[in-house]
């Protein structure tokens, strides 16, 4: 099976003789949105004010102000977050691309508060307990994007791995359409799934 770049997040755990695929699963608790704030060109925040159904001039001003603390070194919120801690550009292409990648794409207090990147760190790590040879690599930076298929006779032994972890049963479902060695013989991994970015 070949995954598409950009399209998910996720890890790969290479191994010897084959490969996981592991997703990550935003939980959108606006911790990382809370700490940090990326660079977005004016242009597009042109776009996106018309977008959110805003006056430019607004949504440019509030932009600068928090911008401008974080150039100062204070940490800032995104002004894209909302009141419920939601992204409200989450689905606009314009997002920026280190949003997307997050939590791959950055370092720091927002990875420490990201409950999705602790479990998804924590899955990894149950997911290599006992291999011998493996290389961890994320979606961010993944230099071969072909995938050998689980062994039929590793794979519920993975699979055990993957459930001794507490995940989100969609999480689960994509997992198993990921790895499944029937599946990714078949190709079919691609089309049961669903983006998470």
């Amino acid at each position: 099976m070949k995954i598409k770049p950009g399209k998910y997040l996720f890890s790969k755990i290479e191994c010897r003789d084959y490969d996981i695929l592991v997703p990550f699963s935003c939980r959108k608790t606006g911790s990382c949105c809370s700490v940090y704030m990326p660079r977005i060109p004016y242009e597009h925040l042109e776009i996106l004010a018309k977008y959110l159904g805003l006056p430019t001039d607004e949504v440019i001003a509030d932009y600068q102000l928090h911008y401008g603390k974080k150039l100062k070194g204070q940490s800032v919120r995104c002004p894209f977050l909302d009141n419920h801690n939601l992204c409200q550009i989450y689905h606009h292409s314009l997002r920026p691309w280190v949003c997307y990648l997050f939590p791959f794409s950055y370092d720091g207090e927002a990875i420490q508060s990201c409950p999705a990147q602790v479990e998804h760190r924590h899955l990894l790590d149950c997911l290599v307990a006992g291999e011998k040879e493996y290389d961890v690599y994320d979606s961010s930076f993944c230099p071969n994007l072909d995938l050998r298929p689980i062994p039929e006779e590793r794979w519920l032994t993975i699979l055990k791995r993957f459930q001794s972890v507490p995940s989100l049963p969609e999480m689960a479902v994509t997992f198993a359409a990921f790895n499944e060695p029937e599946l990714m013989r078949e190709g079919k991994a691609m089309y049961r799934s669903w983006e998470w970015i």
